[in-house]
C-alpha cells in the first residue's frame, strides 16, 4: 500500500519530475498567474454583487428534474478520461506490451498530480508512478498527447472566429475588427501547432533545450509514429472536445440556459481557445475560466450562469478524475515511492 499523502509529495518521483522542473517555472510567470487570478475572482464578484439575487434565481430553477442530467455529466467524464487514454495508448512506443487498463488507470492517477501544478502539467507525473518501466515515453507522450489537444481546441477557436467573422458580424459589427484579428491569430497557432504534430523537424530543436536533458526525456520514438495514426490520436482529441461539448449543453437544458447549440459551440471555442493561453495560478484554470464566461456574455445573468456551468464541468471532469485516480493510486500494491 502507498504512504501517507506527505510521503506522496516527498517521493523521487515527485521532486524528479515537479520540485526539479519548478527551477524552469519563472518567478515572473508566477505573480503573472496570480495577478490574473486575482482579478478574475474580483471580476466574479463584481458580478454577483450586480446581481444580488442570482443565487435565488439559479436555487430556484433547480429541482430534482435536474438529477439525471448530472447522472448523464458523470458517465462522459468516464467517456472523456477513455479517450485521453486511447489518445495516450497510441502516442505510446511498444504500446502493446502495455494493457489498456494500465494505461487508463495511469491517466486517472495521473489527472491527480495534475490538479496540483499549473495548467494541469503534471499529469505525466502520476501516469509515471503507474508506467514506471517507461518514464522516459511516458512524459514525452504525454506531452505530444497535450498538444494534440491544444491543437483541437485552436481548431475550434479558429472555426468560432470565423463563424462570427464571417455570419454573425451584422449583430456584433463594432466587434469586426476584433473577430478578424483572433481569425487570424488562431490561424497562424493552428499552423503552427499541427506543423509541429506532423512532422518531426522540430525534435532536433527540442533535444536541445535545458529541460528535455534535465529530464532525459527522448523524441526518438516520436519518428516512429506514422501519420495514421497521429491522426488516429487528433481523432481521440477532436472526441474529448466534443464530449466537453455535449456536457455543456446536456447542462444547458438542465438549467433551462436559453441558448441554441451553435451559439453553445462557439462561446465554449472562444472560452477554450482563450484560457488555453492565458497564465494560470489554479488548476484547470479556476477562477480564469469563470470569469471568462462572465465577460463573454456581458456580464450578464446569462453569464453568470454560462459560469456556472463551466465550473461543474471542471468539477466533474478534473476533481472527481483527481479523486479517483487517488483511490486507484493508494489501493495499488505495485507503485513504490
Amino acid at each position: 500500500m502507498p504512504g501517507s499523502i506527505p510521503k506522496i509529495i516527498l517521493s523521487k518521483s515527485f521532486k524528479d519530475f515537479y520540485l526539479a522542473g519548478s527551477k524552469y517555472y519563472s518567478k515572473n510567470t508566477f505573480f503573472i498567474s496570480l495577478l490574473v487570478f486575482v482579478f478574475a475572482i474580483l471580476y466574479i464578484l463584481t458580478s454577483f454583487e450586480s446581481h444580488k439575487n442570482i443565487l435565488t434565481l439559479i436555487s430556484n430553477g433547480i429541482s430534482t428534474t435536474i438529477i439525471p442530467y448530472f447522472f448523464l455529466i458523470f458517465f462522459l467524464q468516464f467517456v472523456n478520461w477513455l479517450l485521453e487514454a486511447l489518445k495516450f495508448y497510441f502516442l505510446l512506443p511498444y504500446s502493446k506490451d502495455l494493457t489498456f487498463i494500465q494505461v487508463l488507470k495511469s491517466v486517472y492517477v495521473g489527472n491527480l498530480t495534475a490538479i496540483i501544478t499549473p495548467k494541469r502539467l503534471g499529469n505525466f507525473i502520476g501516469r509515471n508512478w503507474v508506467l514506471k518501466n517507461k518514464a522516459k515515453q511516458v512524459t514525452i507522450s504525454t506531452i505530444t498527447g497535450n498538444f494534440f489537444q491544444l491543437f483541437t481546441t485552436t481548431i475550434m477557436a479558429f472555426f468560432s472566429f470565423l463563424y462570427l467573422y464571417f455570419f454573425k458580424i451584422q449583430f456584433f459589427s463594432e466587434l469586426k475588427d476584433y473577430f478578424l484579428v483572433g481569425l487570424i491569430l488562431y490561424t497562424i497557432i493552428s499552423f503552427f501547432i499541427g506543423f509541429t504534430i506532423f512532422t518531426n523537424n522540430w525534435h532536433p530543436i527540442v533535444n536541445k533545450l535545458k529541460l528535455v536533458k534535465y529530464f532525459n526525456i527522448s523524441t526518438v520514438h516520436l519518428n516512429s509514429i506514422t501519420t495514421l495514426r497521429r491522426l488516429r490520436v487528433l481523432f481521440f482529441a477532436m472526441s474529448r472536445y466534443w464530449v466537453f461539448i455535449i456536457q455543456y449543453y446536456i447542462l444547458f437544458i438542465g438549467f433551462n440556459i436559453e441558448a441554441n447549440f451553435i451559439e453553445l459551440i462557439i462561446l465554449v471555442g472562444l472560452l477554450f481557445g482563450s484560457v488555453s493561453f492565458l497564465p494560470s495560478f489554479a488548476p484547470g484554470n479556476l477562477g480564469t475560466r469563470e470569469a471568462l464566461s462572465i465577460f463573454f456574455l456581458g456580464g450578464s445573468l446569462l453569464g453568470i450562469k454560462f459560469a456556472m456551468v463551466s465550473f461543474i464541468v471542471w468539477l466533474v471532469n478534473v476533481v472527481f478524475s483527481a479523486l479517483i485516480g487517488a483511490g486507484l493510486l493508494f489501493s495499488s500494491k505495485n507503485i513504490k515511492w
